[in-house]
C-alpha cells in the first residue's frame, strides 16, 4: 500500500543534505514510493543556504529528483484567509509556510517539519517523528 503524501518542510531536508536525519530511512522510502514532494517556497528555502556554488549545483540536482507540486491560485487564496485569521488572533507564522499548508490542505499531504509554528496552522496534518 503507497503511503499518503507528505510534504517534507525545509527544516527536515536541512537535517537530511546535513546527514544528521534520525529520518533518513522515512525519506528514503518515501521517495523511492513516490509519497514524498516538495513545493516551491521549500526550493527557494533551501538553496538560498548553500554557501558556495558547487554546493548550489549538488542541491539543484538533488531538489530535481524530488517530485514537485505547484501552488495553485486557490492556494494564495486560501494562504491569504488563513493569515488573515492567525493575525485576528495575534499569531504571525511566516507566509512560506502559510504557503505550504495551502498546497498540503489542497493535495490532502501530511506536512513533515521541525518548526513548532506549523501546530498553529488550523486543517493540516503534521506528521510526528
Amino acid at each position: 500500500m503507497k503511503q499518503k503524501k507528505v510534504i517534507i518542510d525545509t527544516s527536515i531536508w536541512i537535517e537530511y543534505f546535513r546527514g544528521n536525519s534520525q529520518n533518513e530511512g522515512f525519506i528514503e522510502k518515501g521517495l523511492s514510493e513516490g509519497s514524498i514532494y516538495i513545493t516551491g517556497s521549500i526550493v527557494s528555502e533551501l538553496l538560498q543556504g548553500v554557501k558556495t556554488q558547487k554546493e548550489y549545483d549538488i542541491l539543484s540536482k538533488c531538489i530535481e529528483a524530488i517530485p514537485f507540486i505547484n501552488c495553485e491560485y486557490k492556494d494564495w487564496i486560501t494562504a491569504g484567509s488563513i493569515s488573515l485569521n492567525l493575525r485576528k488572533k495575534g499569531i504571525t507564522v511566516p507566509l512560506t509556510d502559510i504557503v505550504i499548508a495551502s498546497v498540503a490542505m489542497r493535495i490532502n499531504a501530511k506536512i513533515y517539519t521541525l518548526d513548532k509554528h506549523f501546530e498553529r496552522i488550523d486543517g493540516i496534518d503534521l506528521l510526528k517523528s
